[in-house]
């Protein structure tokens, strides 16, 4: 009985006086469960991922794949997506409600989609494909099953990814708000409390964390002491919910923090569109997780981050202080089943805490304002940032190192990786002794450390090298020219694959990474599935495109992002 009640999923009305919010979704019991299997989550709405607010909720499907899906309402297949990495095989369907269902991760599609899919592919010669069919073409049925749940496209290991869209914005809305509640009675976490300085070069000042103890249900901090806060502070909290039946630390719904009983900070993950889901480099401490993998989300509001989570936020939560006395903070953070975790502690000013001697700050290079554009230029390097693309005023660093061995520049230490930034700058390096020969196969690169790269392109302008990038670090220019490595994964000869349903494979490359593939039987297109993150190519026999009885001839090309191409051919009989 308790197992029954702990998988329990629930399609009703959510209780808005709860959450004080208006309720986001398709209407309150209109829709079915996309799975028959009891229902947990490994993942929810709008938590925290680097570069974005996850989208949807992740459901789990006992670590296996295979689980028929079916469609949550009538409506009709409006998209059918399939890609090597993101949601690899997806659906998306319409519903005349104005919200659209997406299904992501598939292994497969129902019968008459696949089909239609397959003879698409091959009409294009790609196995990667954005179909949008009309609308007459595939019609669904509430409880209709349309696929089944697999591990394909990004996917960390089998799961149904869910999501609702507001068809006319295709803003992803919260499913759990008021379409489904899964059953949920545990209050969320908060493990810590961090206070940051907002002063002036507050970058280079590290916050104050605060210990917590849970006592009678509500967190303290551990010290008796009052918190130390700056003339002006904000708050940072390590925070996760945890649903009924699952050990997944998901995302809180609501964050509240009131000083003296007055509300200075909101957030709630009810909608956002794709254009802010980059906001959440800026709504979570983005160097503390690029350094400890620490998921800490702020109590105020970077000057450029616009995201639409934020409700009755005042000064853009940013604390100010007056006075000696003692203040009280209380947070309050809220899943969306209205379980709440409350913490409490008491605060007095005292900069003292977060002064260093000014001899001991780093030196920097030039001051940008995240209002205006940016640039910088020093001995064979010069960027150029627009407005907008940070989330708040920056001390900007740079160094520069010898060449590493087998690069063309010098090393370029651009500010600090931890620092993220909104929008893509201009990035221009000047070669070193690089051959005419190669400049051809050479990409601006991003030394990662420990020989890892990741590599950017560019074109060139004279000498110099130019691309675009989103992050801060270590730059060079690199030269590929080693050919990808195919290695055949199921067979080592020609006669093994006599009995075989399929050939795989496997595709790697050393450094620009893979760009395209493509394979051939007997001179004809043929679909290898590629999944990019076990960099595994699959071919399933088609006894109505490739004959049996006969010798056949099997050749696959592989390049990468620099032209350099592998080939494999095979003579195999069938």
């Amino acid at each position: 009985m308790v197992s029954v009640i702990l998988n329990l999923l629930i399609f009703c009305q959510y209780q808005v006086s709860v959450m004080g919010q208006d309720p986001v979704g398709p209407t309150p019991n209109s829709l079915v469960k996309p799975v028959d299997i009891p229902i947990f989550l490994a993942g929810n709405f709008g938590e925290s991922r680097v570069n974005h607010f996850h989208s949807g909720i992740d459901i789990k499907t006992n670590g296996v794949t295979g689980i028929p899906v079916r469609s949550v309402a009538d409506g009709y297949i409006a998209r059918i997506k399939v890609e090597p990495g993101g949601y690899g095989h997806a659906l998306y369907i319409r519903h005349p409600n104005g919200y659209t269902s997406l299904y992501g991760h598939l292994q497969s599609f129902s019968e008459a989609i696949n089909a239609y899919v397959k003879s698409e592919q091959y009409r294009r010669e790609s196995f990667s494909v954005d179909l949008f069919p009309d609308g007459s073409k595939f019609p669904v049925k509430q409880g209709q099953v349309i696929a089944l749940s697999g591990n394909s496209g990004s996917s960390g290991g089998p799961h149904l990814h869910f999501e609702l869209r507001e068809t006319q914005s295709e803003n992803p809305v919260n499913p759990l708000v008021r379409s489904m509640v899964v059953k949920d009675d545990i209050p969320p976490v908060i493990s810590k409390l961090y206070v940051y300085s907002l002063q002036d070069r507050h970058d280079f000042i590290n916050p104050v964390t605060v210990q917590l103890a849970k006592s009678n249900g509500t967190y303290t901090p551990s010290a008796a002491t009052p918190v130390s806060f700056d003339e002006i502070s904000g708050i940072g909290i390590e925070t996760y919910d945890q649903l009924n039946g699952s050990d997944n630390h998901c995302g809180v719904y609501k964050i509240q923090g009131y000083l003296e009983g007055n509300l200075f900070f909101e957030s709630s993950l009810d909608e956002f569109s794709f254009a802010e889901t980059r906001y959440m480099n800026s709504f979570m401490d983005y160097r503390k997780y690029m350094t400890n993998h620490n998921y800490i989300l702020k109590l105020f509001i970077d000057p450029n981050n616009h995201a639409s989570i934020y409700h009755n936020t005042k000064n853009r939560g940013y604390i100010g202080l007056n006075d000696g006395n003692i203040h009280k903070i209380k947070i309050v953070v809220t899943d969306v089943s209205g379980n709440q975790s409350v913490a409490m502690m008491n605060v007095r000013r005292d900069p003292a805490r977060f002064r260093h001697n000014p001899n001991d700050l780093p030196a920097y290079q030039a001051h940008f304002s995240y209002k205006e554009a940016n640039s910088f230029q020093s001995d064979g390097i010069s960027i150029t940032l627009p407005a907008g693309a940070l989330y708040d005023d920056l001390y900007f660093t740079y160094k520069v190192s010898k060449p590493l061995p087998g690069s063309y520049s010098l090393l370029h230490q651009i500010h600090d990786e931890n620092v993220p930034l909104h929008v893509y700058y201009r990035l221009a390096i000047e070669a070193t002794h690089i051959p005419e020969y190669l400049k051809s196969k050479a990409t601006i690169a991003q030394y990662l450390g420990n020989k890892e790269y990741n590599c950017l392109g560019g074109t060139w302008e004279g000498n110099r090298m130019v691309t675009r990038t989103r992050n801060f670090g270590a730059f060079c220019i690199l030269a590929d020219t080693t050919k990808p490595v195919i290695t055949p994964m199921n067979f080592s000869t020609g006669t093994d694959l006599k009995t075989l349903k399929c050939i795989r494979f496997t595709i790697k490359d050393d450094l620009s990474g893979i760009q395209s593939y493509r394979g051939e039987i007997d001179g004809k297109w043929v679909m290898f599935e590629y999944d990019s993150k076990s960099s595994q190519l699959e071919y399933w026999y088609d006894s109505k495109r490739i004959g049996t009885g006969s010798q056949h001839k099997l050749v696959l090309q592989v390049t990468d992002q620099m032209s350099n191409t592998a080939r494999y051919s095979l003579l195999f009989t069938r």
